[in-house]
């Protein structure tokens, strides 16, 4: 029996529109560098915990292809972690900031 896409880490759906859609972002170097200034923006609310704690994890899940996303819930598992929080500690985009 084959394990399906997710089943080890299963995601809600708005955490996989976050994933999907954070991905086709990142590839735009403009639209991530526009999405990383306001992250880190002292204005944000979750600027600090990004920065100090899941600013690497995040832009490593961004920058990778679904296809890999089984050996990065695997790497990321040996840190404590998996896929499913590393996608849930994508900050948002609001404000007249962005």
């Amino acid at each position: 029996m084959s394990v399906s896409k997710h089943q080890r880490w299963p995601l809600l759906l708005h955490d996989q529109a976050r994933l999907e859609y954070g991905r086709l972002l990142w590839k735009r170097p403009s639209a991530r560098s526009r999405l990383l200034s306001h992250w880190t923006d002292a204005r944000h609310p979750y600027a600090e915990r990004f920065v100090k704690t899941y600013r690497r994890r995040v832009e490593k899940v961004l920058s990778s292809t679904d296809e890999g996303d089984d050996a990065l819930d695997e790497e990321l598992s040996r840190e404590g972690l998996s896929l499913r929080v590393v996608v849930r500690e994508i900050p948002p985009v609001f404000g007249s900031f962005y």
